[in-house]
């Protein structure tokens, strides 16, 4: 059986359809603080969250917990690197954290259900 993406396993969790995923996502996976002005942000600065929504597309398209920490380390590179005060001091933006941590659980979740479904026949990965 083909591996699930974080996008197809995410909007079943959230019963959400693949249309609204990437803003449905953009506010569960905002830093709690960032959530109350995130909307205002995005009127006066539209392309503010731009490296967020980038992150998310990618997310989306990862199908196990590797790929998304490699993404993570590439985000949380981004985002030093750039030295945005409001991203990096104040981190009014998504968190990797919080982004790998809701794909653990979604890829286990995703696993347990394919060994049941299986019979408990399912390969365990190595490691």
């Amino acid at each position: 059986m083909a591996a699930r993406r974080f996008l197809v396993l995410f909007s079943h969790e959230f019963e959400c359809p693949f249309s609204e995923y990437q803003q449905r996502a953009f506010r569960e996976l905002l830093y709690w603080h960032a959530r109350p002005i995130a909307g205002l942000i995005r009127k006066l600065r539209p392309g503010f969250f731009a490296d967020d929504f980038n992150f998310i597309h990618y997310l989306g398209e990862t199908t196990n917990l590797r790929e998304v920490k490699q993404l993570r380390q590439s985000f949380g590179t981004q985002n030093v690197a750039r030295q945005n005060f409001w991203r990096t001091r104040l981190k009014i933006r998504v968190s990797g954290r919080l982004a790998t941590r809701l794909a653990h659980d979604l890829f286990s979740k995703a696993s347990r259900n394919l060994e049941h479904d299986s019979g408990g026949s399912a390969r365990k990965p190595r490691g």
